[in-house]
């Protein structure tokens, strides 16, 4: 009888301890067959933002392998499976689809941001736009918590004299506060160090288990990074490459980004793959890359981030061999809207 009692216990604490993670309702469909892939050239009406899913959604009931993507599509707020194809390294898959804000309720953005001299033109209008973007989650019923990273050669910033030297995830109120304390000053030479107030947001942040995890980057600076040759005012200082930052957290946060217009960033640029250029991680991640006027001011709340959170979908499908790496395509035709995108050596 004690061993049953116990055994009752343990089953209820995991059952209480899995009450924010949705269960997987059914199987997934099996790949459809004879299937062709659509012209690509035909699909370019919308911008689909995409990347794996690795954060807890889905608790398996009887798929062994199987794979989620995140796929977003601003300004449609209804999907529906018969409208999207996906294929696996050019074969078609079967697959269930979930609006994301459905299953995840909880929204966490960290907020990482360039507090060096040259933002000293730009400060005040971005603490404005992080403001007014607080402002809109309160009023949105979103149950969203706010932090703030600020970032210098440094993350924390070193050249800052706020306390705390960063805000973990908080109410609105502690989160407007803090960016009032802010100000530019110091940073020594152009390049900043990004990528550690990502990864230091990353690591640190009190992310809740089932929240959509959201990084906002905001700066004019181009990033040191591990393997430059000279890291000028960052020497001593932690850096990572950008493939290391990519790796690391692709598939568990989106970052988008804010960046104010220098000689460095450009509205028309298109290539991102400059070790130095943080844009890159927000494309890996399907995040929205978006700029700010020269005095830093940019509509936080009309970036897409408010209609990414609403426009999300999780697709799930079983992959044919896990443990390769794959080209995937998703290809979605919405009352005559045609977009496409294309993700290339993903490993799950």
């Amino acid at each position: 009888m004690k061993k049953i009692i116990l055994l009752s216990f343990i089953i209820l604490i995991f059952i209480f301890g899995c009450v924010n993670i949705p269960t997987l309702p059914k199987l997934i469909p099996k790949d459809p067959e004879g299937v062709l892939k659509p012209s690509t050239s035909l699909y370019t009406d919308l911008t689909l933002y995409l990347t794996t899913d690795k954060t807890p959604f889905l608790v398996p009931l009887s798929v062994p392998d199987y794979v989620r993507l995140k796929l977003s599509v601003p300004d449609i707020s209804n999907l529906s499976d018969s409208e999207i194809k996906v294929f696996e390294d050019n074969k078609a898959q079967g697959f269930l689809l979930f609006k994301e804000s459905e299953k995840r309720t909880q929204i966490d953005i960290m907020i990482v941001l360039d507090t060096t001299g040259s933002m000293y033109n730009a400060i005040e209008g971005v603490k404005n736009s992080i403001q007014n973007l607080i402002i809109t989650l309160e009023a949105s019923g979103l149950d969203a918590r706010i932090g703030i990273v600020p970032f210098d050669d440094a993350a924390p910033s070193k050249n800052i004299t706020v306390s705390p030297a960063w805000l973990d995830l908080s109410d609105a109120s502690s989160a407007k506060n803090f960016v009032s304390s802010l100000s530019a000053y110091g940073g020594g030479d152009f390049p900043e160090n990004p990528y550690a107030g990502i990864m230091y947001a990353f690591n640190n942040a009190s992310w809740r288990t089932s929240s959509q995890k959201i990084i906002i980057l905001i700066t004019d600076a181009s990033a040191h990074y591990k393997s430059e040759s000279y890291p000028g005012d960052a020497e001593g200082e932690t850096l990572y490459n950008k493939s290391e930052v990519i790796d690391a957290i692709t598939g568990y946060v989106t970052v988008h980004g804010a960046f104010v217009p220098t000689y460095y960033y450009n509205i028309t640029d298109t290539d991102f793959s400059n070790p130095e250029d943080p844009r890159e991680i927000i494309e890996k991640t399907g995040g929205i890359v978006n700029y700010t006027d020269s005095s830093g001011n940019v509509d936080l709340t009309n970036i897409g981030l408010l209609e990414y959170i609403s426009s999300s979908w999780i697709i799930a499908f079983e992959s044919d061999s896990p443990n390769a790496t794959h080209t995937i395509e998703v290809f979605i035709d919405h009352e005559n809207l045609k977009g496409y995108k294309k993700l290339e050596n993903v490993n799950y």
